[in-house]
């Protein structure tokens, strides 16, 4: 099938893109850009980086602008989509029946296929496989446990087992499912350069906080 890739730049939509690559083609990405910081559908961390992800794919994006408002940027998503040639969707959704249940309307509004690859999949499994694929970091939290030290710190074993303590203290989702925590993927199979973060911000809101990338390059991987 021809598929056109979910991708906000994190772990879950980059690695649902690796696995249907192997089966599917993926003829191009799509990125929301919703307004609202608090989207009930999208990620929103350093969407500005959208474009560099694309490139290093080398494949094209389509960036979907959205108010994030309940239910209406399913609309703005679905209206998006129309225009492709395209016979699917690639999602990353691991457990939000939430996300899950409005791709599918959208999809079957437009009499297209949803393909999630790691639907309900273990969240440690699909950690695992993020430590040995892809250069990942952490660039927001929101959980118990989560502070100001986790923002930028790259997803390898250390920080695996101790968000397993985490889960095991607080009900921290592995995976970071429940939004306690999102990710920018620096370097991947498939990239053709890697991201190389320069600078970056911390902001730091109560209990949460989000790492601004405030400028980066894209270099070559056998630099």
């Amino acid at each position: 099938m021809r598929l056109a890739a979910l991708i906000s730049g994190g772990k879950d939509s980059m690695l649902s893109l690796h696995k249907a690559a192997e089966e599917h083609e993926i003829v191009c990405l799509v990125g929301v850009i919703p307004e609202n910081p608090e989207s009930y559908m999208f990620h929103t961390p350093n969407l500005h980086l959208l474009d560099a992800i694309a490139s290093c794919l080398q494949l094209p994006i389509y960036k979907v602008p959205s108010a994030g408002e309940e239910e209406k940027e399913v609309d703005d998503l679905a209206k998006a989509l129309e225009v492709l040639d395209i016979d699917g969707i690639v999602i990353g959704g691991i457990e939000s029946e939430y996300q899950r249940s409005r791709f599918q309307k959208i999809c079957d509004r437009l009499g297209i296929k949803m393909v999630a690859p790691i639907w309900h999949r273990d969240p440690k499994e699909i950690m695992e496989e993020v430590i040995e694929k892809f250069d990942t970091i952490i660039v927001k939290v929101a959980a118990m446990g989560m502070d100001e030290n986790w923002l930028g710190r790259k997803i390898d074993r250390d920080a695996l087992n101790d968000l397993e303590v985490l889960n095991e203290k607080y009900g921290v989702h592995l995976a970071g499912e429940g939004g306690e925590f999102e990710t920018l993927v620096l370097d991947a199979p498939l990239y053709k350069k890697r991201i190389v973060v320069e600078e970056t911000r911390k902001r730091w809101e109560g209990s949460s906080g989000v790492l601004e990338v405030l400028s980066f390059k894209l270099e070559e991987k056998n630099a």
